[in-house]
């Protein structure tokens, strides 16, 4: 609509409370967005749907109004529809929020296994998908902000500026989804108020990728007590990494705007609430450092935790992931007293020019320490970077690590996790083992090239043949389902790493041990992944292998050897990001066979680079650019994310059938 120079004012109801804004002056914080919002205002009118018991709890499937919305463009009266459950018999019991990822649906599992830790938890469906056959489901009410209507333009709606079904004709920040979930989960903050068996002044709230981010923004809510986001709500996803021009997202119009209303970095400085963000070191979606740099923006008093899963991309491992779990049983129901943050030292002053990093972990909880390990790694894009595993030696009560360097000119990252005991059985969940142990990120450190030239820092790492021998086992890979004898899955970003990429005109060899003779598995590379902003784009190359011995089996392939499915051999080694094996069934299109693996998952024994000529090899590293035939024409970091959503919504669901 036409802006007037005019006072003209409009009464417009934000989320149910009756609010008063200049027309020509939509809000410009985060602060002032949120400033008089009242989530009480309005009636929920709840709405029971269905009622089920198990036998931790009781369980409900509900409907409640968001409240009406009047903006410029439109008007709505949206319901959200959700699934709550509470453990039979409960009184005063605390409750957590689960806001669900890009692409899914309230998960009832979650809920079921919150009950069954003790809590009350409710699961919104804000992505508007079914989730019970025949019965209403959420309804944005002709707004943008779920999952579904593409074609009726009503698929979430990531930007500040108007659409069609925003309910702004203007720049607004209530034209974004975002906003207008945030809303969503903090009336369902006010359902978990108000339930009778819910101790209201201990509520929580959790959320995964895009439930992250929506827990970031639902977290500066005065009634959350505990906030437990994973890989999602960064912010700064919109500049540039550090040495990386033309890497930040490109993917909001009006960014200076949504940067201010809507985006992460906004919210943070707001939050007063204890936080513990659970992140994978490849992320995708919350890219390592913006995370650091996120939650370095936080009030000084706002306690925080970060949990790394190292070696993964938008998953965990079994402690991490407990960690989240064990937060909320700290901070609502006072079951155990969480870890601090370790505090922690990149030396880079040394007498063998070698980096040293030390750690002393925090013994104030009084847990058990069962390890401390200690991860380095040199790639500018976290996104891909290699984290090695450094031979820790305990001095006292705290750790060392030499942190060797293959390039001083390059920058290095460390941090270490420490695994503690805490006495009692996290259970099994989707996609994860029962543990009694949590894993904890001490602080994380960076130390730029300057730096190191300032120190003296001397590279002392070399090129290898041996990428690895497993004398420790997987350390240095990330596996999936490693039991699971159909669905086995076994991946590295090790040939990233300079010390391990191949030579030219090298032979890649493989020495692997199965239980069954005559199996088939299939030898995968992924060039280039995340790499856009080179001129290159990600490709993915396989080759399908026959094992024909019971016990030793050896494979050696050629780059060539290695294919796209539409024919294109991979021309060298150079531009590797990650190396994965798997049953050759699971294979993608045309190199998909019909026999199912036989016998126990394989066991990897050793994995080389015969042969080839180091000397004339010029090292690309991933960032650079080349000015060659080889660039790619078409390049897409919105194809590549989707993709990257559409296989973690595969996976997850994978993790719900195993």
């Amino acid at each position: 609509m036409k802006i007037t120079l005019k006072l003209l004012w409009t009464t417009l109801i934000f989320g149910c409370i009756q609010l008063t804004y200049a027309q020509n002056k939509a809000p410009q914080s985060v602060e002032e967005l949120w400033r008089n919002y009242n989530p009480k205002s309005e009636p929920l009118n709840v709405e029971v749907l269905k009622k089920w018991e198990k036998e931790n709890g009781n369980f409900e499937y509900i409907r409640f109004d968001l409240g009406q919305l009047e903006g410029t463009n439109k008007s709505a009266s949206p319901k959200i529809s959700a699934y709550y459950g509470y453990p039979k018999e409960a009184e005063n019991v605390p409750a957590v929020l689960h806001l669900h990822g890009g692409g899914q649906r309230a998960e009832k599992s979650r809920v079921e296994f919150w009950v069954k830790l003790g809590f009350a938890c409710i699961s919104i469906n804000w992505g508007e998908k079914e989730v019970e056959e025949g019965l209403p489901n959420t309804d944005w009410d002709g707004i943008a902000a779920g999952f579904l209507g593409r074609e009726e333009g009503l698929m979430h709606w990531n930007d500040v500026t108007a659409g069609p079904n925003t309910l702004y004709s203007e720049p607004h920040p209530m034209n974004s989804s975002w906003t207008l979930v945030a809303m969503a989960g903090r009336r369902a903050l006010t359902f978990l108020e108000e339930r009778p068996e819910v101790d209201a002044t201990k509520l929580g709230v959790e959320g995964h990728s895009m439930g992250g981010k929506l827990t970031v923004q639902v977290a500066i809510d005065s009634r959350v007590k505990a906030a437990a986001p994973s890989v999602g709500g960064t912010g700064y996803l919109h500049e540039d990494l550090w040495g990386l021009p033309h890497s930040k997202r490109g993917m909001q119009k009006d960014l200076e705007y949504y940067k201010q209303v809507v985006d992460c970095q906004s919210y943070w400085p707001e939050i007063n609430t204890p936080i513990l963000f659970l992140g994978s070191t490849d992320d995708f979606n919350s890219p390592l450092e913006l995370v650091i740099k996120g939650m370095s923006t936080l009030p000084k008093k706002t306690e925080n935790i970060l949990v790394l899963a190292p070696h993964l991309n938008h998953r965990f491992t079994d402690n991490t992931d407990a960690a989240r779990f064990v937060w909320m049983q700290s901070h609502l129901q006072g079951k155990v007293k969480f870890p601090k943050t370790s505090a922690t030292e990149l030396k880079l002053k040394t007498k063998s020019g070698i980096p040293v990093f030390k750690v002393k972990p925090d013994e104030t909880s009084g847990l058990p320490i069962e390890k401390v390990e200690v991860y380095y790694g040199y790639s500018r894009d976290p996104r891909v970077r290699f984290f090695r595993s450094a031979i820790v030696t305990k001095k006292g009560n705290s750790y060392e690590a030499e942190c060797p360097v293959f390039d001083a000119k390059e920058p290095l990252f460390a941090f270490a996790n420490i695994t503690y005991n805490v006495g009692y059985e996290i259970p099994s969940r989707p996609g994860r083992n029962a543990t009694n142990s949590i894993t904890v990120t001490s602080e994380y450190q960076a130390a730029y090239p300057e730096m190191l030239a300032e120190a003296k820092v001397k590279a002392t790492e070399y090129r290898q043949n041996k990428v690895d021998d497993f004398k420790n086992g997987m350390q240095d890979w990330y596996t999936l389902y490693p039991t699971n004898r159909q669905h086995w899955f076994y991946s590295t970003r090790k040939v990233i790493d300079p010390s391990f990429m191949g030579p030219e005109g090298g032979t890649l060899k493989i020495d692997l041990v199965t239980t069954e003779a005559n199996n088939k598995i299939s030898v995968e590379i992924v060039t280039n992944q995340w790499l856009s902003y080179t001129g290159r784009r990600k490709e993915e190359y396989t080759a399908v292998i026959e094992l024909p011995n019971k016990g030793l089996n050896t494979i050696e392939l050629v780059a060539s050897d290695f294919k796209t499915t539409g024919g294109k051999p991979l021309k060298d080694w150079d531009e590797l990001t990650e190396l994965s094996l798997q049953a050759a069934w699971k294979a993608k299109g045309k190199f998909k066979v019909d026999d199912r693996w036989s016998g126990e998952s394989p066991e990897l024994k050793s994995i080389q680079w015969v042969g080839g000529d180091y000397s004339k090899w010029r090292r690309f590293y991933p960032h650079e650019k080349r000015n060659d035939q080889s660039l790619q024409k078409v390049i897409n970091f919105d194809n590549e994310f989707q993709d990257a959503i559409d296989q973690s919504v595969k996976l997850e669901k994978q993790d719900s059938s195993q």
